[in-house]
């Protein structure tokens, strides 16, 4: 689900998920790991200014939001976190503004900022009646969670970061290495010939060759880059990623005094690399750092026990 950024990419952080395979692969794949989870959740929608913001729910108890990466990024992918987090909580799985059924009028800079998005955040909170509660960021939306901590800290009760974008500038710039390095020679030089066009066909190409650098599971990896062919918005990735991602971002002066419960849980062999996740965990005061052995940028489809563990682990503390 990562759209691979080159250094003159980065500022745009387009963590684009699984972007468009051929359509007609969809036909050779067998089913989709994430068709079981799409009929158990209840759809539900609050009005903002001039659209409905739409989310998917599922359990009781708590409300946990979960953010998908991106910037830009539907949320499908994440179904099988959130039906997780539904064992122990309300989860709360938002189609966020720009993406899926979340369409404001117009899509712009005055629709599309980091301020929109953390009010949006704010208004489903007041919506569901919550005084606290938790977070969950994948990739860019680990950003946005980070974001929302710092901008919200006394509306939070704890903060999951599963893969997230590094929490300064600094740590993201060997992401891009990191994907070259899991590609062979082979997709290298195809990257390389496609990168001297831009054309909705070229780009496309492009997230293919990327997909395969995102999981331990390679065939995997093929399988649902097929599924989630249209899975990005790259408008929303332009115009929120230079944003939250600017060269020399650095969010920890900002996240010094945020003094609740962090999970840092990142796949060993995600580009996203270990280095990164410590990183950001050491920005933390009280965080919790796990490595989840075999697994790329998305474990709870490379090793879906281990993560499932990891977070009841750290929801439902023994």
């Amino acid at each position: 689900m990562l759209k691979r950024c080159r250094l003159r990419w980065i500022p745009s952080f387009s963590l684009a998920v699984f972007v468009v395979l051929l359509g007609t692969a969809r036909a050779q794949n067998p089913p989709s790991p994430l068709a079981a989870y799409k009929n158990q959740f209840k759809t539900e929608k609050i009005s903002r200014d001039g659209f409905d913001l739409y989310y998917r729910s599922l359990g009781t108890g708590e409300p946990i939001l979960i953010l998908s990466g991106g910037p830009g990024d539907d949320c499908d992918y994440m179904l099988p976190v959130a039906s997780e987090i539904a064992k122990y909580a309300h989860a709360i799985l938002l189609e966020q503004r720009g993406t899926g059924r979340s369409l404001p009028p117009r899509i712009d800079k005055s629709t599309i900022a980091l301020s929109t998005y953390l009010e949006d955040f704010e208004a489903l909170r007041v919506h569901l009646n919550a005084q606290r509660w938790t977070v969950v960021g994948h990739s860019a939306g680990g950003i946005l969670a980070m974001d929302y901590a710092a901008a919200f800290p006394d509306r939070m009760d704890k903060l999951i970061l599963l893969d997230t974008a590094p929490v300064a500038f600094q740590y993201l710039t060997a992401f891009e290495d990191n994907v070259l390095d899991r590609l062979s020679p082979e997709d290298r030089d195809r990257l390389a010939t496609l990168e001297k066009t831009d054309s909705p066909q070229s780009r496309a190409a492009i997230a293919a060759l990327e997909s395969k650098a995102l999981f331990f599971d390679r065939k995997l990896g093929e399988q649902l880059a097929a599924e989630l062919s249209s899975a990005w918005h790259a408008d929303i990735g332009h115009l929120l990623g230079p944003e939250i991602t600017a060269p020399g971002y650095d969010l920890r002066p900002r996240l010094q005094t945020f003094d609740r419960p962090v999970l840092v849980l990142n796949g060993r062999q995600d580009p996203m690399d270990p280095w990164m996740a410590e990183e950001t965990s050491a920005a933390f005061k009280h965080a919790t750092l796990l490595l989840i052995d075999r697994a790329g940028h998305f474990p709870w489809f490379d090793q879906p026990k281990e993560f499932d563990k990891d977070i009841a682990d750290f929801l439902q503390p023994k």
